[in-house]
């Protein structure tokens, strides 16, 4: 059984045909379970928080957007999806799609345009693979409390596999944490591969010590305080940095502030770190989604 992961935007009622709304914040997550298993994110604060654009973004494999919706928010999702590297795009359209033929065809995008009945599109998800490397990490997104199980976090394997009584190492914290026991769909597991959406109960930390973006592996991390590195703007984006300014940093589903000054970012806390590139973003550039920084 896959685990499949898509980011969705404008296109609640579309989905709403081919899954069941579960955890709502900034956030509506959507699930479906069949041969394989869905989950969809839709950010349901945006545009006016960019971080539920962001965070809702990075732990899909794919895209749905509604293509016959054409305006200054479908460009800011664009950018920002290549920028973080999502290429793999599904354009529902019945009614525009010329229009975002032509807007898309100067793009990276792999798309598909779809005019067909919601339940068609699972086929074409249902290709989608989700690449593991060696090392496990775990994303959350959630967490809370459940009265006679402990804390509880909700998230997303990355990549590895995660076992019911692990031990794995909880970021910022640099605390052991241990696995209690696995849900994926409100069904017990013993473990869970790349791309699963999980429930854990986690031993030795409470939801209060917890933040979105938080990060379980099963090896020590490295963090930056600062960001060096090359900044490559988006092509559709013509302002620049000035030295001083504020700049978020939007990775691992974190929003974190940091001023460029000397071409460093320099950040307001220390960031763990899982890969070699972070996308950025600035309420006085639009799109405010406008580059990325390798280092």
């Amino acid at each position: 059984m896959s685990s499949i992961n898509i980011f969705s935007y404008n296109s609640k009622d579309f989905i709403k045909d081919i899954a069941k709304s579960g955890t709502k914040s900034d956030i509506e997550i959507y699930h479906r379970k069949d041969n394989d298993i869905f989950t969809i994110m839709e950010p349901i604060r945006y545009p006016d928080k960019v971080s539920s654009l962001t965070d809702s973004i990075y732990p899909a494999q794919a895209a749905i957007i509604n293509g016959d919706i054409i305006d200054k928010n479908l460009g800011e999702v664009l950018v920002a999806l290549e920028l973080m590297g999502k290429k793999r795009l599904f354009v529902i359209s019945n009614e525009n799609k010329n229009r975002i033929s032509n807007l898309l065809k100067s793009t990276a995008f792999d798309y598909t345009l779809f005019d067909g009945r919601p339940m068609e599109l699972l086929d074409h998800l249902r290709q989608l693979k989700y690449a593991s490397e060696n090392e496990t990490y775990v994303l959350i997104d959630h967490f809370f409390k459940v009265r006679g199980v402990g804390t509880v976090a909700l998230g997303f394997v990355l990549s590895g596999k995660i076992e019911k009584h692990q031990k794995l190492i909880i970021s910022d914290l640099d605390r052991e944490i241990e696995i209690r026991s696995i849900q994926m769909n409100d069904v017990d597991q013993d473990y869970a591969g790349p791309g699963s959406r999980v429930g854990l109960a986690l031993k030795n930390i409470e939801p209060e010590e917890m933040s979105r973006g938080m990060i379980l592996s099963d090896r020590p991390f490295e963090y930056k305080n600062e960001i060096d590195g090359d900044i490559i703007y988006h092509n559709a984006v013509k302002s620049r940095l000035n030295e001083n300014s504020e700049v978020f940093v939007c990775t691992m589903m974190r929003y974190q502030r940091g001023i460029f000054k000397n071409k460093k970012i320099i950040l307001e806390k220390r960031l763990p770190v899982i890969e070699n590139f972070t996308v950025l973003s600035s309420n006085n550039i639009f799109p405010r989604v406008f580059a990325r920084i390798n280092f």
